[in-house]
């Protein structure tokens, strides 16, 4: 019984440690990610899961439709976007004629 205790003991303090620096994180980073991809709206700068960068045109509940050059348009779902890129880093207005 005490060899019982003594090893529950010892995986205790390894079990916070993997919460602490693996499981919390994460967590936090989705919840982040899901925030970002309500704020959404025309005219922000995306890069997707695909890397291709583009203007969002028009937004849905569940999709975006973007821009990745003059004229040439696109659906696709809100999900598949990685990052909202700011104006001063942007390579799109670049790529964008």
């Amino acid at each position: 019984m005490g060899d019982l205790f003594s090893s529950l003991f010892l995986f205790l303090p390894l079990i916070a440690i993997f919460y602490f620096l693996i499981f919390r994180p994460q967590q936090q980073q989705r919840r982040q990610m899901q925030e970002t991809l309500a704020k959404l709206k025309k005219g922000d700068r995306i890069v997707t899961r695909g890397g291709i960068q583009a203007v969002i045109d028009k937004v849905e509940e569940k999709s975006l439709r973007i821009e990745v050059a003059n004229g040439v348009k696109m659906w696709m779902r809100r999900d598949y976007v990685d990052q909202v890129v700011s104006d001063e880093h942007s390579s799109v207005s670049a790529a964008r004629g």
